[in-house]
């Protein structure tokens, strides 16, 4: 069932700014609450699943986008095709890297009638981004896990440093006003 909501949660939320179905599944993955492979494979498979319905709806709803009359959303769609197609070759394999702009490339090569190959490099870039975060956060998770006393009074110190600095400036401002 984790699993299952792991992979929903990928599906309509992930590429919205921050991965954040791959950082709880990596938080639970050091938590010792899920396992690395069937989470990885839960995620990839909602980044596949988002792509290839947004790649079809851009195939199937192409006629009916090109017939409003709206110099609006026709502005929209020939802006968003030009960037697209100009940026083709880096931002289809590299996407999922750009906030929302992973949501809508593939409907961009849906709607500007890529094949199924455009797909597959959008997999592919799909696999990297994952790893990337995934497998980042799982090592960064495991060592704040590891050093975080040292961590915690670190942060205490910098924080206490802070304060005084501030405290000091402030008091300064004060004196030059009254004085």
């Amino acid at each position: 069932m984790k699993y299952l909501l792991l992979f929903l949660a990928t599906l309509l939320f992930d590429n919205s700014g921050t991965p954040l179905p791959i950082l709880a599944a990596s938080a639970l993955i050091i938590a010792g609450k899920m396992d690395t492979f069937p989470a990885f494979l839960s995620i990839y498979l909602g980044l596949l699943g988002w792509d290839l319905l947004t790649f079809l709806l851009g195939k199937e709803l192409k006629p009916i986008l090109s017939k409003i009359k709206r110099k609006f959303i026709q502005r929209i769609l020939k802006e968003f095709s030009g960037v697209y197609i100009s940026s083709e070759n880096i931002l289809v394999l590299l996407c999922k890297f750009i906030p929302w702009i992973g949501k809508f490339t593939p409907f961009l090569a849906g709607y500007t009638g890529r094949g199924i190959e455009t797909l597959l490099v959008i997999w592919a870039g799909d696999l990297l981004y994952e790893s990337a975060f995934l497998f980042s956060s799982l090592t960064v998770g495991k060592v704040f896990l590891k050093y975080s006393k040292v961590l915690g009074v670190l942060l205490f110190v910098m924080t206490m440093i802070l304060y005084i600095l501030w405290r000091n400036r402030v008091k300064k401002i004060i004196n030059k006003e009254n004085g």
